[in-house]
């Protein structure tokens, strides 16, 4: 068990013995990775229809096949991601009033991954969790209409699939009661909520 690991326990420890009862709300990487793009896919739709149908006269088309083209497509999963996990820490770290203290990042399968470490009002940890999604979701849909074109949409399909296990982590989040206390998972998709 790593220190963060321990550390999670402990904080876990600490809370029972004040008397809060705990429920486990996670899944496991691979399924969060299935449902996320699920949760993605109707943004992607409605924004790629509406590219389809408004700014294909006006995009900026690139005459990339290929490995150049999959080369291209991994460059903008590669920045997408690490923005994606940055933003988490910055909602986080934000929310939570105790800046960058209570922020983890760590690399996984050689995948960024962004934790944070303390147990947080519901509102605080929601804002963490939906950040990538508004800020990288709604801001790739701006990028699509000031510059549309192929690395445009790329860029927005990747974006809101990659935050798609994100919201639906929310809307379990946001069924929770409004005095819980919720703690990031450091290791699973999803949280632990503590509630009395």
């Amino acid at each position: 068990m790593d220190h963060y690991s321990e550390a999670f326990e402990r904080m876990k420890a600490e809370l029972h013995e004040k008397g809060y009862q705990e429920n486990d709300v996670t899944i496991t990487s691979g399924k969060a990775m299935v449902l996320g793009a699920l949760y993605g896919l109707p943004f992607v739709i409605v924004f790629g229809l509406l590219y389809r149908f408004l700014l294909i006269e006006r995009a900026h088309l690139l005459e990339v096949s290929g490995i150049a083209f999959y080369v291209m497509f991994i460059e903008i999963i590669a920045v997408s991601v690490v923005i994606h996990e940055l933003l988490h820490g910055v909602g986080w770290a934000a929310a939570s009033g105790k800046g960058w203290n209570v922020v983890r990042f760590n690399i996984n399968a050689m995948m960024p991954s962004c934790a944070c470490k303390a147990v947080l009002e519901k509102r605080a940890y929601l804002v963490g969790v939906m950040a990538p999604f508004i800020v990288l979701g709604f801001g790739s849909v701006l990028f699509i209409f000031i510059y549309p074109g192929t690395v445009s949409l790329l860029t927005m399909m990747v974006n809101f699939v990659s935050a798609g296990a994100d919201l639906m982590i929310a809307f379990h989040a946001r069924k929770e009661r409004d005095d819980c206390l919720i703690a990031d998972h450091p290791t699973e998709a999803g949280y632990i909520i503590f509630y009395r």
